[in-house]
């Protein structure tokens, strides 16, 4: 299950490290978004060029052409207040047998209580959804996977989380069929209008415990940085720069402090153009 909670960004936003990723966003007069982007990794380059446009009562379309010759539609409309449909469908790649590789069909609900989001994927034959309920402070959810094509329940998962103004506690545990559970713990705090500060430990039984802890600072309204380290010795660190109203640039770093005379240490660029 996916609750909400602002410490997702804090933890992992923005640490995207071992490739550099340019991207350009713009808008035609008649409504069209297009969005080209590429990512080098390596040797190795990657790109998708992403076209978005609003249809009248409510329908936006989305398609994504790929460098892999993957092509991706997406169709999302709201047939009554509250809910949201999305139809997503992908062809094959080239020299694949088949009209569509994958066909998904999800549907959201919302209230000021209740939430629900519920999916089907046709070929593979996975149903899931997840639930959360607000009282209060508190919102409590659960989710499940089932195979139908197993006649079987492949996931679930519960969780709980208390809400203040300035912090937030989250604890869940999720598992796969026959698989040991995974119970995990959270905590985001707002320090002050600039600094955020954030931590989240995972236990499996059988494997080392999982902690990460996260610090982001806003040193004007153009420049943040953030900085995490892990259980394992890894720390994290980006700077997300405003260069002007257009263009955005972040840099990002991962460091093995453990390990430090290897050359295990990854960089990362992130360049958004929106014009």
């Amino acid at each position: 299950m996916r609750l909400a909670l602002r410490r997702a960004d804090l933890l992992t936003k923005d640490y995207k490290v071992g490739k550099s990723t340019v991207e350009v966003k713009s808008k035609t007069s008649n409504g069209v978004t297009f969005t080209p982007s590429g990512t080098k990794s390596g040797d190795k380059f990657s790109g998708s060029l992403v076209a978005k446009y609003g249809f009248p009562a409510g329908i936006d379309g989305e398609m994504t052409l790929n460098t892999s010759g993957v092509v991706d539609l997406t169709v999302e409309g709201s047939p009554y207040k509250g809910a949201t449909v999305t139809l997503d469908c992908s062809k094959p790649e080239p020299g694949k047998a088949g009209f569509l590789s994958s066909a998904k069909c999800t549907v959201d609900y919302k209230n000021e209580l209740l939430a629900n989001k519920t999916s089907f994927e046709a070929y593979s034959g996975a149903l899931s959804t997840a639930q959360s309920f607000a009282y209060d402070a508190f919102t409590f959810g659960c989710s499940a996977d089932y195979s139908t094509t197993k006649n079987a329940l492949t996931k679930y998962g519960a969780a709980c989380q208390f809400v203040q103004p300035d912090f937030s506690v989250i604890a869940k545990f999720a598992t796969a069929v026959g698989k040991v559970p995974t119970y995990t713990g959270m905590y985001y705090h707002k320090v002050s209008g600039d600094m955020q500060v954030g931590a989240e430990l995972a236990h499996t039984s059988g494997k080392e415990l999982g902690l990460a802890f996260g610090c982001a600072y806003k040193l004007d309204k153009d420049t943040t940085v953030k900085g995490k380290v892990d259980a394992e010795g890894n720390l994290y660190s980006s700077y997300k720069q405003k260069i002007n109203s257009l263009t955005t640039m972040t840099l990002a770093a991962q460091i093995d402090t453990v390990n430090l005379s290897d050359n295990k240490h990854k960089f990362g660029m992130i360049l958004n153009i929106t014009a």
